[in-house]
Order: C-alpha cells, then structure tokens, then sequence
C-alpha cells in the first residue's frame, strides 16, 4: 500500500514541476549584448555615435544553422552594417529579408543563444524614448525561421527591441543655477 502512496505523491510533485521547468517560447530578437539578455538600452546619440545590436535565436534547444526574418525599424534608426556568421546570407534584413546560412551550426541548448547578426546603427542626433527594433517574417515565411543542422525549419516567435537617446545633460548645483540668473 505504501508504494502505490509514494507513486501518487511522486505524480502529484511532477505535476507540479512541470510547468515551473516549462521553456519560453523560442524567438528570434535583437539584443544590445551577447548574452541576449539586454533587448532595453539607453545610450547617448550623436553623428559619430555607433550601435550594437545582435539579432539571435533564444530558447531554441537545437542546434542552430541558420535562420531566416526581417528586421523593421524606427526610422529614427539608421542600419549602417549588418555582419553574419561564415556561411551564405541572401537578401537585405531591411526589405524583404534576409536568410542566413551557416556554415557551422551553433550549439543552442540550455538557453544558450545562437548569434544571426550582427547590427551596427545610428541614430544620427536623433532623441528618441523606446524606438523600436522588431523582428519580423520574411516575405517567403509565415513567420520568423530558424534552421537545425539538418535544415528542419521551426517557425519562432519575432521579439522587439528598445533604444532610448535621452537628452544629454550636465549635473549642475543650486548655487550654479542661482548663479545664471544673479543681478
């Protein structure tokens, strides 16, 4: 009789783990590191200012050969580069796609992301709050697609990203203040 109780209590413990060990979604999105934890940032702007961003397949738990999405963006944001891992990419990221092939699949399991490209922008003296960078379908795909090492597609989730120029500004004390506006 014990054992048939350990198997319910067992049962029920499984249940209830289940969901917490539950994967999120795989996606392709643009990130402001490698880890593709950052898809928020906040830098300063100006002409000779250059951003990073990454664009990479998270949560896919394979292995990752390629990938194929579009990229539209603020047009406050400029695309000045994009750079793939060794391999074939055809087409333009910003028009009607872009669908990357590597020539060595990437090892992404356990949350380990799968670099896709590698984005440098301007934002020219642009202000902007939240301008967002999005990951779309490729005009050829219902949606965003990532590719296994032996070209099985899986159509992902597309995330966006975020940039933020605030207005530059300088500390100043009261007394500094005060003394702008003294007789």
């Amino acid at each position: 009789m014990k054992n048939w109780q350990s198997i319910v209590v067992m049962a029920a413990l499984i249940a209830l783990a289940v969901p917490a060990l539950a994967q999120t979604e795989a996606a392709i999105g643009v990130y402001f590191d490698l880890d593709a934890t950052q898809s928020t940032a906040t830098s300063f702007g100006g002409f000779d200012v250059e951003h990073t961003a990454y664009v990479m397949a998270t949560n896919s738990e394979q292995m990752v050969a390629g990938g194929a999405f579009k990229i539209v963006m603020d047009p406050r944001i400029i695309m000045l580069s994009s750079v793939y891992p060794p391999g074939i990419n055809y087409g333009n990221p910003l028009v009607s796609g872009v669908e990357v092939a590597m020539t060595d699949a990437v090892v992404a399991y356990y949350g380990v992301p799968a670099l896709l490209a590698t984005l440098t922008l301007s934002t020219l003296d642009n202000l902007m709050d939240n301008a967002e960078i999005q990951i779309v379908s490729h005009s050829e795909y219902a949606a965003p697609t990532i590719s296994n090492h032996l070209g099985a597609l899986t159509e992902v989730a597309g995330d966006s990203a975020f940039l933020t120029i605030p207005v530059e500004n300088e500390a100043q004390t009261w007394g500094s203040m005060k003394a702008l506006y003294a007789d």
